[in-house]
């Protein structure tokens, strides 16, 4: 079953998401996905993972990734 069959509750589907998309400094061309009044200033990777730690969910994080629209 691929993670688009599968419902949004379940909480084994993989979602990625990248602190650019809950960033209220970013543009929505830039990468956010979210409203800016519901976005954070400059997220981390490690508070996105201690939200969603703190609601139940299984959370990886990949070391040295970067988000495709960020410069090199």
């Amino acid at each position: 079953m691929t993670c688009v069959d599968q419902s949004p509750a379940n909480k084994d589907r993989l979602i990625c998401i990248y602190p650019a998309y809950l960033n209220n400094k970013k543009t929505i061309a830039e990468g956010r996905q979210i409203p800016i009044d519901k976005a954070g200033e400059n997220p981390t990777a490690t508070e996105i993972q201690d939200v969603c730690l703190a609601v139940g969910l299984n959370v990886h994080i990949e070391k040295n990734k970067i988000y495709s629209r960020l410069e090199s």
